[in-house]
């Protein structure tokens, strides 16, 4: 037995399950647990915003949750785990550099939609950490490639990047209805992988989630299975006691 802890900033709604066709029901992000039902409401703002590869932006946008192996870039401090909503901000840069599996090609070439206008910054994806974890065994990273976008070079070199290791993060994503627009800051330019948004964006009414939980959590199992316990996550709710 485990414990699934409620994330900083979220809080839980308990409600009683009921049969299809009964009473009630949960609208939202919820996790069914026994005869109970848990759902986890998360701020609806954040100032946060992080950069990812469109490809993976857009698997996540078609229902398809992805893990992303992250390091911070060139001009981060180092390595910083999300906490609490926050945005993400697609990005095209390095995935010039044949950094994509050629099966997953498709993704970038689907990505376009995703692009802000020049001069400006379109938010459309809000997320939050579903399961993090530190991954400081390269003999594990062939085990994680039907679960990412990169090359086998690409993730291996960023392993190897400052200090050995990689960040692995499963999240849970969402969608507005309707892109939230800010002119461009130039603090935002170059190698960063952190946004700050100066104010807390507010996630528009409609804001809906891109993927099953039941596909999150049959990911989350598949993974834990390889890398072993998180350090973060898995994101359920309120403490309670899963099976």
């Amino acid at each position: 037995m485990g414990h699934a802890y409620l994330p900083r900033g979220a809080r839980c709604v308990v409600q009683w399950c009921f049969p299809e066709g009964g009473r009630g029901g949960v609208a939202g992000t919820c996790s069914p647990i026994g005869n109970i039902r848990i759902e986890t409401r998360y701020p609806v703002k954040s100032s946060k915003a992080l950069k990812e590869w469109a490809s993976t932006c857009q698997s996540y946008l078609e229902g398809e949750p992805l893990l992303l192996l992250r390091k911070g870039g060139v001009g981060d401090a180092g390595l910083e785990r999300p906490d609490g909503l926050f945005w993400l901000v697609p990005t095209w840069l390095h995935q010039q550099e044949q950094g994509l599996r050629p099966e997953a090609l498709g993704l970038l070439e689907r990505s376009p939609g995703l692009k802000s206008p020049p001069g400006s910054l379109h938010l459309s994806l809000a997320a939050q950490l579903y399961a993090g974890w530190e991954v400081t065994d390269p003999s594990v990273l062939p085990a994680l490639e039907p679960h990412h976008a990169m090359t086998p070079e690409t993730v291996l070199k960023r392993f190897n990047y400052r200090q050995s290791g990689l960040n692995a993060w499963l999240l849970r994503v969402w969608q507005t209805q309707s892109p939230v627009s800010m002119l461009w800051n130039p603090a935002w330019d170059g190698c960063v992988s952190w946004m700050n948004l100066d104010v807390a964006v507010e996630a528009p009414p409609g804001t809906n989630p891109v993927a099953d939980e039941s596909k999150l959590d049959a990911m989350y199992h598949r993974l834990a299975a390889l890398l072993g316990t998180p350090q973060v996550g898995p994101s359920a709710a309120c403490g309670v006691e899963l099976p």
